[in-house]
């Protein structure tokens, strides 16, 4: 069974994605510009979110287009991380007056830089052999199949919802401890619920609302406690989402210069040693900062407020609620 009008919803947020990542791989120097780059693999994670929801059978060339998305994202990411390195680096190097004379700090840029080059070269030659200029061919739907139902909109919603809300919140990291590989997969959970969120957006924007303020409607169902409403949601896990995000990219760089210095100290060269060396403890420094952003947030982030604002948004009783 289909739902009619989720299909259609999830149809016209897949035009809407296959548009903005074509006009974003049609941009002049994106593989060379970072900040054009990383657009590139925001708009390709935003379209894979969309196909992680669609009827697969649906969709003409579902899979093949489905492993050319996941293999951009896949080969943009080495050059998207050194990108991300180089600005920690360079933004130490304006906070850390000490850094700016750095040997090591130097000796660190030089190395990262000539490695971003050869990660700039396999990319596109990955890129090239992806065949991303049939994208639309994703939009070429055929007749719908049956079975398809009507008017169950929101409880189809909420199953499409479920498993990423879920996946939010299940086998989060203890909140005292620092796991690194533990918060790098919440971060990829929580980016995922946003992105579905982002997707399911126009489900909630069809539900009558209950005024923000002034007193409540009347309603035949009970007023959940606390909730966040969908621009607080949204900006509570976009957050989140960064926090972890700078944890992440902190932790991988400190691994990288981690690496080199021991092969500076195999090299017997004390000075660029000790520089890096320095470097580290800037890096570690943020790390734990970033580490304790993400903590207050999740604290302040329960999962009770947000389920509770989701269901009233879409018109659903409180969960748990003991209703006939």
């Amino acid at each position: 069974m289909y739902c009619a009008e989720l299909a259609i919803l999830l149809h016209r947020a897949l035009e809407t994605r296959v548009r903005v990542l074509t006009d974003s791989l049609a941009q002049a120097e994106w593989q060379t510009r970072p900040e054009r780059l990383h657009e590139v693999r925001v708009a390709s994670r935003r379209l894979r979110a969309v196909l992680g929801l669609v009827t697969p059978e649906l969709y003409p060339g579902f899979r093949r287009h489905g492993r050319n998305l996941r293999g951009l994202t896949r080969a943009l990411g080495r050059s998207r991380e050194l990108d991300a390195h180089l600005a920690i680096l360079e933004t130490l190097r304006r906070q850390v007056p000490g850094l700016a004379t750095c040997s090591g700090l130097e000796h660190v840029l030089e190395v990262l830089d000539r490695h971003r080059r050869a990660a700039g070269k396999a990319m596109a030659h990955d890129v090239a052999g992806l065949g991303l200029k049939h994208l639309p061919e994703l939009l070429e739907v055929p007749s719908l199949p049956d079975p398809f139902r009507s008017g169950e909109l929101v409880p189809a919603v909420w199953e499409a919802l479920a498993p990423a809300l879920e996946g939010a919140f299940a086998g989060a990291p203890h909140l005292d401890q620092e796991d690194p590989e533990a918060l790098h997969l919440l971060r990829i959970r929580i980016k995922r619920l946003r992105y579905t969120l982002e997707v399911l957006a126009p489900a909630f924007l069809l539900q009558p609302q209950a005024p923000l303020d002034g007193p409540p409607e009347p309603r035949d169902r009970p007023e959940p406690p606390e909730r966040l409403d969908r621009v607080q949601r949204l900006e509570r896990l976009k957050q989140l989402q960064t926090a972890l995000g700078d944890h992440h990219d902190r932790t991988t760089l400190e691994a990288r210069l981690a690496g080199l210095l021991r092969g500076l100290e195999a090299r017997h060269r004390p000075v660029l040693a000790a520089g890096v060396r320095e470097l580290l403890d800037q890096l570690g420094d943020a790390r734990l900062t970033a580490f304790e952003q993400f903590r207050a947030l999740a604290l302040a982030t329960p999962r009770a407020p947000l389920v509770a604002g989701l269901r009233h948004d879409l018109g659903l009783a409180p969960e748990g609620a003991d209703l006939p």
